[in-house]
């Protein structure tokens, strides 16, 4: 992870006083069947929405530990999942002596 970034690592517990709607119900059901399917959820929303508090639901059901990454408006996928890059070349013209001709390869 990139430096600045926090990460928590929380245990959740079922909530007795969580409130599991007809909505919270649909939403709960296809999350999981997706993580049966072996892919990842991402809940987006507005703040205070209650994203975090289904991650956590959702999280007590199948027994599974949740890890809450903070970031900014900088923070990118590539930082979550990385980013490959390959090979590459770039080619750097010395303004100081206009004859030197550098290649880098990263």
């Amino acid at each position: 992870m990139a430096t600045g970034e926090l990460t928590t690592v929380l245990e959740p517990k079922a909530l007795p006083d969580f409130v599991e709607t007809e909505y919270i119900k649909d939403i709960t059901h296809r999350a999981l069947a997706y993580i049966k399917a072996g892919f990842p959820v991402h809940f987006r929303g507005t703040t205070g929405t209650g994203k975090t508090t289904l991650a956590m639901h959702i999280a007590s059901i199948i027994d599974r530990p949740v890890i809450l990454i903070h970031g900014d408006e900088e923070f990118s996928t590539s930082d979550l999942v990385g980013a490959e890059y390959g090979y590459r070349v770039r080619r750097v013209v010395d303004n100081f002596i206009h004859s030197v001709l550098k290649a880098e390869r990263i």
